[in-house]
């Protein structure tokens, strides 16, 4: 009795193992791991601005320097609202030698980097340049077109090269995310210029700075 008591229970331990034994071989198995993604970023996570300060987005007065302070010039505004525009920028000049100077920022306030791709100066809205004089009453206009030669709209933005004119293609211009830079804008009668006789108004065409994802 005590013999088959032993003997079945060699047995059941074999047969226990062996069942340990299969069910490892049964839970084994290999994983393969496919995947993809598509990624479709949103356009509204692109967005450069203009700002009054430097490390954050205001959109305060942009009050000018004048040379000399004894200039009429009005102060610079603001309006982020739409495609972000900086408008109010005009000053009055008794002679030549005088000028103004507008100090105000671009604010990368996205989650990409942006490049500066390009500045225009377009042409006015009553003309097919982008600047034009106009003599007052009793003003000669040739000496207007003559003085008008003399009086320039410049911009500087970061560390590119001051510009009368437009630059089609800008390379390597990156501004950062939560970054600034300044943007730089002067109205100057140059000294020596010529004088007209009379009073006479000029206008400007619209800077625009296009800003791009992509280099």
């Amino acid at each position: 009795m005590e013999r088959s008591s032993r003997v079945i229970a060699v047995v059941a331990l074999c047969v226990a193992v062996t069942g340990l034994t299969l069910g490892f071989a049964a839970f084994s198995n290999s994983l393969t791991i496919s995947s993809s993604a598509n990624v479709a970023p949103d356009a509204s996570t692109f967005n450069v601005d203009f700002s009054s300060v430097n490390e954050s987005v205001e959109t305060g007065a942009i009050v000018p320097v004048k040379s000399p302070d004894s200039i009429v010039a009005t102060n610079g505004s603001i309006d982020n609202s739409s495609n972000p525009t900086v408008s109010g920028l005009s000053a009055t000049f008794k002679e030549p030698g005088q000028k103004v100077t507008y100090t105000f920022y671009a604010r990368n306030t996205g989650e990409y980097a942006a490049f500066l791709n390009s500045i225009s100066f377009n042409n006015v809205s009553s003309g097919d340049a982008p600047k034009k004089c106009t003599a007052g009453g009793g003003t000669t206009d040739a000496l207007v077109q003559a003085a008008c030669d003399d009086i320039t709209l410049s911009v500087k933005v970061g560390s590119e090269s001051k510009t009368t004119g437009s630059v089609p293609t800008i390379s390597g211009h990156t501004l950062a995310k939560n970054k600034s830079e300044q943007i730089i804008v002067e109205i100057e009668y140059n000294a020596g210029g010529d004088r007209a006789d009379g009073d006479f108004t000029v206008e400007f065409g619209d800077i625009t700075l296009v800003y791009g994802s992509v280099d």
